[in-house]
């Protein structure tokens, strides 16, 4: 996995940054329509979105250098649950 330079666009409350909006890299511009976790590590923030394309991104922010940067991950597997046979409806 290798990370990249990206513009965020995101909500800006009491403390920036705010929830992802949008994400864009190569000139081009993808809605988030998801942020599925968010998370602060000592010197960065981190968040794992989806994309309106439904490919899924960790986006990290460093605020001393006021720097963005995103790793493309691949589409996690949904698992199906499925009850035992012998269990009630």
């Amino acid at each position: 996995m290798r990370a990249f330079a990206v513009r965020v666009g995101c909500h800006s409350g009491s403390s920036y940054p705010g929830q992802p909006l949008w994400v864009e890299r190569e000139n081009a511009r993808a809605e988030v329509v998801e942020v599925d976790a968010s998370w602060r590590e000592e010197e960065r923030l981190g968040f794992r979105v989806r994309l309106a394309d439904g490919e899924h991104m960790l986006l990290y922010y460093i605020p001393e250098l006021e720097l963005w940067s995103g790793v493309t991950q691949s589409a996690a597997p949904r698992r199906a649950i499925v009850a035992p046979k012998d269990a009630p409806p």
